[in-house]
């Protein structure tokens, strides 16, 4: 089911929208939603966007990785390697 939206465009981004899309031969809608379509592929394999849809642990998950925290000593705290992980 298609949804309407309304927006509001400067208007050196509209006059360049619509150059486009004649060019192209889209409307400004159709060259609009691939435009979103687009940046939403982006954001959804964000890091925080993809762990926002993991669920949060039960209660009893939450005592078990409390205890095992609460068991560590301070040697166990200590950063003994870093690295860095490009998503």
């Amino acid at each position: 089911m298609s949804k309407t939206m309304s927006l509001k465009l400067e208007e050196d981004l509209y006059l360049d929208i619509k150059k486009v899309a004649e060019i192209f031969n889209i409307s400004c809608s159709e060259f609009i939603r691939n435009a979103i379509k687009k940046e939403l592929d982006i954001k959804k394999s964000d890091f925080m966007v993809r762990m926002s849809s993991v669920p949060y642990c039960d209660e009893e998950e939450e005592r078990e990785l409390v205890e095992l925290l609460n068991e560590l000593n301070d040697d166990d705290l200590k950063i003994v390697k870093k690295e860095t992980i490009k998503l």
